[in-house]
């Protein structure tokens, strides 16, 4: 009964997932409208311009907001608590303002954003941090009340607005980006406001001694406690991910910038579950170590990461053949010149599950230390890295001018490496046997499976591409399923569940057939 219960892991997985289907369908297709209606240049400096300021947060949040979730997840907090977070948060967004708005000379702007007008920086700035940082407080205060339903209703129906104004903006013949970057503002300044009074923190609810200590020092000293490992981490987290994508509109422009970016959204739509189940496996995982169950963080962590990482895997083998036939039939032959890009990127959201699952363990048990100084060795060789994939030959220092390409092939080669690196840590950390194997064979099946199931279909059918996909899709997912009933430790599922799985599916069927 426990697992029919609202508030349930499976429950509120169930309601979060479903949710992420409906609205990352939605956000996926305003995001290829967008691509297609602006076109690779104007979605180029659309991409870069919300990138740079995804970036620049890093540099004045430095994990307040990860600490905020945390510490409401652990117990109930008092208003005073609340409130302390949310006059920082007005900090961050005033202090960003200053800078850009005022003290930043016209030089240094047009040579930081290519020539962007201030105003239109302004707007790309403004929009970020009411998606980026208001609404995503204000969404885990509720999910750390685990109203993880309607916040997905909430963010759902947000998105719909979003798709109904880009299209009335687009029949209107005024797709343009300051009205594009206006309406994110009222958006999701309305979702924060709205969300954030999901969130109910009556004093009488707390433990009153509680209460009573908590003064505005040592609600600081509680955030700077979890915070001050990640300070130079989010620095040069922020210089790393600024680099990235201003080195790419620096050398490759803003075509290069779009094909980059569509493949960004692209590889968002593998990462569902994941995101679906990643601020509860926090909350879940935050409790149970507050409680000393290491039973069950290990049960989770492992159950967790080893099903998404399939589920990933599954997705990168069965799109990764098609890449080009579904960039020219959803963009069109002006991103044609991104199919590798695609591609390549289609691989990224596999291990990044992974290392999303990890990067949540670190925090949720507080291991923060430990994961800054390997996070910070990272990307280190990541900003050595993209330079030389990214710059010119004919520089004092060459490198391979590879463009969006270049940029994908680093993010996927040093993905791999940091999460095993920390897969490997945590294994160490809680008495684990670290495992690799798992990775190697359920991806290596799924991307020789979906070219098998590719090759089969081009090679005896000629029919339209679409009903080519379709077909593929059926014959991989059949050779997949036969994969996992073979071999189910691929997908983080041990025999027994295989069986049990395997019982209520034929129980199911004999059901229906005496009915």
């Amino acid at each position: 009964m426990g697992d029919l219960h609202p508030n349930s892991i499976r429950h509120r997985f169930i309601a979060s997932l479903s949710a992420n289907i409906v609205r990352s369908g939605i956000s996926f297709s305003t995001g290829l409208l967008i691509a297609r209606w602006l076109g690779p240049v104007d979605f180029g400096r659309m991409a870069f311009l919300l990138a740079s300021f995804m970036a620049f947060k890093q540099l004045l949040d430095i994990a307040s907001s990860s600490a905020f979730f945390t510490f409401l997840s652990k117990r109930q907090r008092s208003k005073k608590f609340v409130s302390f977070y949310w006059c920082w948060v007005g900090i961050q967004g005033l202090f960003s303002l200053l800078i850009v708005g005022l003290l930043l000379p016209d030089p240094v702007v047009s040579s930081i954003w290519k020539g962007e007008s201030r105003l239109l920086i302004i707007l790309a700035l403004v929009a970020t941090f009411m998606q980026s940082t208001i609404w995503a407080s204000a969404s885990q205060m509720a999910e750390a009340q685990r109203e993880t339903i309607r916040v997905q209703r909430l963010n759902t129906f947000i998105t719909i607005i979003h798709l109904a104004v880009v299209i009335t903006l687009w029949l209107g013949g005024i797709l343009f980006l300051p009205l594009l970057f206006f309406a994110l503002i009222v958006e999701w300044s309305a979702a924060g406001w709205f969300a954030a009074k999901m969130y109910s923190s009556p004093e009488g609810l707390c433990d009153e001694s509680v209460v009573n200590k908590e003064t505005t020092e040592t609600i600081f000293r509680e955030f700077w406690i979890y915070c001050k490992p990640f300070i130079p981490y989010a620095w040069l987290g922020f210089a790393h991910d600024f680099a990235d994508r201003w080195m790419l509109q620096h050398w490759g422009g803003s075509s290069e910038q779009a094909y980059y970016a569509v493949a960004q959204q692209f590889a968002g739509v593998a990462l569902l579950a994941t995101t679906s189940l990643l601020k509860i496996f926090w909350k879940e995982i935050a409790e149970a170590q507050h409680r000393g169950d290491q039973e069950t963080v290990k049960r989770l962590y492992l159950r967790v990461s080893r099903g998404l990482y399939f589920i990933g895997a599954l997705a990168a083998g069965g799109l990764l053949p098609w890449a080009g036939e579904i960039i020219t039939l959803l963009l069109g032959s002006a991103y044609t010149a991104g199919t590798y890009t695609l591609m390549l990127m289609f691989l990224y959201p596999v291990h990044q599950s992974m290392g999303q699952i990890g990067g949540t363990m670190m925090y949720a048990t507080e291991h923060t230390s430990l994961y800054v100084r390997t996070g910070l060795a990272i990307m280190v060789v990541s900003i050595i890295a993209v330079y030389f994939m990214l710059a010119p030959n004919h520089l004092a220092v060459p490198g391979l001018g590879l463009g969006s390409e270049g940029l994908a092939i680093k993010m996927v080669v040093l993905q791999v490496i940091s999460v095993n690196i920390i897969a490997w840590f945590i294994a160490k950390i809680f008495g684990w046997k670290f495992d690799w194997t798992y990775q190697v064979a359920g991806l290596g099946v799924a991307i020789f499976a979906g070219w098998v199931a590719k090759f089969l279909v081009v090679f005896f059918f000629g029919w339209h591409v679409i009903l080519l996909m379709a077909v593929s899709a059926g014959i991989y997912l059949m050779l997949m399923i036969t994969v996992v009933y073979r071999i189910p430790w691929v997908a983080g599922i041990d025999r027994v569940e295989m069986d049990v799985f395997k019982l209520k599916i034929f129980r199911l069927l004999h059901l229906r057939n005496r009915q």
